[in-house]
């Protein structure tokens, strides 16, 4: 997959949520009831298949530690929601953490595909074609006139949410983000921080997506997200040329400032690591960084919180060691030209892939940033 617009748009999610038609909604059910609801999704994913077994892993979030949970929040691969304690709580994570099914959090299953770039349309085929072949073995709750039936009203429908991972420092620079916020929402559409609903936005980093469901089709959705999402871009791309027009100087010296600090700090916090990447991804798109790419910056976005660092060192780190390591981490990648170590795994290794087609499972594909 060739990704998109990578100078905006970081990454597209598409995320469907179902509910098993013979037992009540997470809300209202039982520990004995969400256990149940976990193994026959679990049954319904792996239903035999050697590939599945492997492609995927199981984490209980009661047998995680919270750091682990921390860990995949910061990663993306499941909510807040689903971090906190509750009955059958669990996540199966694909290969390359591309894919995740989470179940028992609002909803019974929630499946979300992210893809890098511009590339809505890619997400929600990977998160189609997963719900289609859990739909083998699964009844989900659904009602003529309504459709899918979910939790949370503003879901039902299509249960379908799509949205995408935007850099905007342009908007914020500009002075236009809370404009920009303010008409999206009247178009029904909620801006959010990286880690999507009560998370703060940071290092001018907003996640886009629609707000309503009911009533609309799944091409409608997409259209429209596609439509607005298009919009900023453009509209981003023509904040940062005028920036860079009219403040040459201010601008370059901001993203050089930031360049400087990251090569030399030996402390650095999460917040100001954040924002001083954030200088130097618009950098890179401006030109003023030739030495760096966005996808060096990207994935230094997603290694350096708090919980990732200590994961991957294996222990917890007290918060100025912490604010070592990652400084230590930003230097090391900075110096060596962008090239990463791996990061601790939380899927296994690949099985080879199976070929999409009905009656197949849905190959995860390659890893978004």
């Amino acid at each position: 997959m060739t990704a998109r617009d990578t100078d905006v748009v970081i990454s597209s999610r598409a995320r469907l949520a179902r509910n098993l038609a013979e037992f009540a909604f997470p809300g209202r059910q039982d520990p004995v009831s969400a256990g149940k609801v976990a193994d026959r999704v679990r049954e319904a994913l792996f239903a035999g298949s050697d590939h599945m077994a492997r492609a995927f892993r199981r984490m209980a979030i009661a047998d995680l530690p919270p750091l682990d949970r921390s860990a995949l929040v910061e990663r993306r691969l499941i909510s807040r929601d689903l971090a906190q304690d509750g009955p059958g709580r669990e996540v199966l994570v694909s290969r390359d953490e591309h894919l995740s099914i989470m179940v028992n959090e609002e909803d019974h299953v929630r499946i979300q595909a992210i893809t890098p770039g511009f590339s809505v349309d890619e997400a929600f085929d990977l998160a189609l074609r997963t719900v289609r072949y859990l739909e083998e073995n699964l009844a989900f709750a659904y009602h003529e006139r309504f459709g899918y039936l979910t939790a949370c009203p503003t879901n039902v429908g299509t249960g379908l949410r799509v949205s995408v991972m935007v850099h905007l420092p342009g908007h914020v620079l500009g002075g236009a983000i809370e404009p920009l916020v303010d008409s999206l929402r009247k178009l029904r559409f909620a801006v959010r921080g990286m880690y999507g609903e009560h998370s703060e936005a940071g290092g001018a980093l907003y996640q886009v997506s629609n707000q309503a469901t009911l009533g609309l089709s799944e091409d409608e959705i997409r259209t429209e997200l596609r439509r607005v999402a298009a919009s900023v871009v453009e509209r981003e791309r023509t904040l940062r040329r005028e920036l860079h027009r009219v403040q040459p100087l201010a601008l370059e010296d901001r993203v050089g400032r930031s360049l400087g600090i990251l090569r030399n700090a030996r402390l650095l916090t999460a917040e100001e690591a954040l924002q001083r990447l954030s200088d130097l991804r618009l950098g890179v798109a401006l030109g003023l960084c030739p030495d760096l790419d966005a996808g060096t910056v990207d994935d230094l976005v997603n290694r350096i919180g708090p919980a990732s660092l200590q994961k991957a060192r294996n222990r917890d780190l007290p918060p100025q060691e912490r604010d070592a390591v990652r400084a230590e981490e930003i230097r090391t990648r900075l110096a060596s030209g962008g090239a990463a170590p791996p990061m601790t795994p939380t899927a296994p290794t690949p099985a080879d892939p199976t070929p999409p087609g009905p009656g197949t499972p849905p190959d995860p594909g390659p890893s978004a940033p």
